[in-house]
């Protein structure tokens, strides 16, 4: 299959090992921005489904559909509550209360990674398998099920009903799915936005973000097709995944993730206008490396015939230059410039942040505050204005759904 042989090359480059920092399928971004905005996303869902098993005496089973080398048991574990400031360990899932991960996936060579990295852990399984040939009869239920990272865009809508309705219906209440799929809208493939969702479901897509510049137009490079969904196609899959299971199955949560810092924007393969900003993110949380501010700010060039869409990215664009723009002032003791009119709440609280940060770090003691304190800082807030602004519409790298079973 042209997956998994394009899995297997970027397997092979060396660059999906943990971490990568700057580089790789675990760089800074992937780690610092992706797995916490979805753990933000997901944790007030989490916490309830906690509660409610310690309440039962009972532990939680996780299924990761796709599950790679084990992404999934290091994202759920490693997401938070919301903690006081003196807490130490915050882990919404603390080791005691994993009874079982189970993880499939169809690629044995990232298997044989996973099982290498959990080869301790007695409660985690890895298994060789398509998702869609999952047999839920033959396994107790779990309690949550993930499909990551555009896992789902792998399948076709009429899989993916089928594939929720599965859960939903061989599920207890309060089971929690999430997935994603990759964003129809997503400003890395701008040249292939259409309003032709019945002829353009699908975009060849290649990890080419892995080999090297020089690499990037090798004929070797293994393209496969996958699925690009929008908010209204999002709704429509979930709508007959409801009327499947007679209702048993809510969506709770459409969100977008990584608007301007998908791993496309980098090469600009399916976008010319596109600049580098995952590599300038990525410097931002890099330890004792500063970044040129200058070249982290975004010019959008706008595509004619989608004023909804095109409105979400310039205004997440303004208000990203404008934080960017008035870090860089205070770092320098400079105007900051104007505030713009009818400022939004998501930017007002970034902008308040920095202007904390900035000034602590004239009184930190450390080697360079600029790199390892201020810079990650506004990252960070850079985070919170795309969670702040989005509106679930396709517009990131991936789209988000959580949906939880009602019964």
């Amino acid at each position: 299959m042209a997956e998994i042989d394009a899995y297997n090359e970027a397997l092979k480059s060396g660059l999906y090992q943990k971490p990568a920092g700057l580089l790789g399928k675990y760089d800074n971004v992937r780690r610092f921005w992706e797995d916490e905005e979805l753990g933000l996303y997901l944790r007030p869902y989490l916490e309830r489904l906690v509660t409610r098993k310690r309440e039962h005496g009972q532990r939680l089973r996780l299924l990761d559909l796709g599950c790679g080398s084990g992404d999934g048991l290091e994202f759920i574990t490693s997401i938070s509550r919301q903690p006081l400031i003196s807490e130490g360990d915050t882990r919404v899932i603390e080791p005691d209360m994993l009874e079982l991960y189970q993880g499939i996936d169809i690629n044995e060579g990232l298997l044989r990674q996973g099982r290498a990295i959990y080869s301790d852990r007695p409660n985690v399984s890895f298994t060789q398998l398509n998702l869609n040939d999952f047999d839920f009869d033959a396994e107790a239920p779990h309690d949550l099920y993930l499909a990551n990272y555009g896992v789902l865009s792998h399948n076709t809508d009429e899989q993916t009903v089928e594939l929720l309705s599965n859960i939903a219906r061989r599920s207890q209440d309060g089971t929690l799915i999430v997935i994603d799929w990759l964003g129809r809208y997503s400003y890395e493939w701008q040249t292939l936005w259409t309003r032709d969702f019945a002829r353009n479901q699908w975009m060849n897509y290649a990890i080419s973000y892995i080999p090297s510049a020089g690499e990037m137009e090798s004929p070797e490079l293994t393209y496969f097709p996958l699925r690009i969904v929008g908010r209204q196609e999002a709704l429509h899959i979930y709508r007959q995944a409801k009327r499947q299971t007679r209702g048993v199955i809510t969506l709770r949560k459409l969100a977008d993730r990584s608007s301007f810092v998908g791993r496309h924007t980098d090469t600009a393969q399916y976008n010319p206008h596109c600049q580098p900003m995952r590599r300038l993110v990525n410097s931002l949380f890099e330890p004792n490396r500063c970044t040129n501010l200058a070249e982290a700010l975004i010019t959008y060039t706008p595509r004619d015939g989608f004023t909804e869409i095109n409105t979400y990215h310039q205004r997440l664009a303004d208000g990203w230059n404008y934080l960017v723009t008035y870090t860089k002032a205070l770092l320098e003791g400079s105007q900051p410039p104007t505030a713009p009119a009818g400022m939004p709440l998501p930017l007002r609280r970034a902008r308040r942040a920095m202007k904390g940060v900035v000034k602590a770090a004239t009184r930190m003691k450390i080697g360079n505050a600029r790199a390892s304190l201020v810079e990650p800082q506004l990252g960070y807030c850079l985070r919170e204005l795309e969670m702040g602004l989005q509106r679930g519409l396709g517009c990131g790298h991936g789209l988000v759904a959580i949906f939880e079973v009602v019964k």
